[in-house]
């Protein structure tokens, strides 16, 4: 009974767990990513009929002091929809995309006007600036554990 209760566990967490469609030109984001302290995390789930949905925390212990929901739509160029603290949209709009990478933009937005996200095997990092580049930020992910 125990095995049967397991395998149907193990298989029910399969099913749940977003497929990645490779197919999908940002099926490369999808999953969960998390710095090296595992103090900031990013999720993002698999593409669904082109969109990607998203959520960041930071953690201090068991206290979450920061999140965002994200959502990236499809069109001619994708958009980047941040909703910080549960506050938006603020959209950015793709600028540049490669096979492992996009950066979005909206110059007239505050701080970031630019988001870059670029992954390498189980590495994915993220980038915020100014739309030239300057006061940038990096953040360094591996895949969850």
């Amino acid at each position: 009974m125990r095995y049967t209760l397991a395998a149907c566990f193990l298989l029910g967490a399969c099913a749940s767990a977003p497929a990645v469609n490779e197919d999908h030109p940002l099926g490369w984001i999808s999953g969960c990513w998390e710095n090296a302290d595992g103090d900031y995390r990013e999720v993002w789930s698999g593409p669904d009929h082109g969109f990607l949905f998203g959520y960041a925390m930071s953690l201090k212990g068991a206290d979450v002091t920061f999140f965002e929901q994200s959502r990236i739509e499809p069109g001619e160029a994708y958009t980047f929809n941040a909703y910080p603290g549960g506050r938006g949209p603020s959209p950015f709009t793709e600028i540049e995309r490669g096979e492992n990478h996009i950066v979005f933009a909206d110059a007239s937005h505050d701080f970031p006007q630019r988001i870059r996200y670029a992954r390498d095997g189980d590495r994915m990092t993220a980038e915020i600036s100014l739309i030239d580049g300057s006061k940038g930020q990096g953040f360094a992910f591996r895949a969850c554990q």
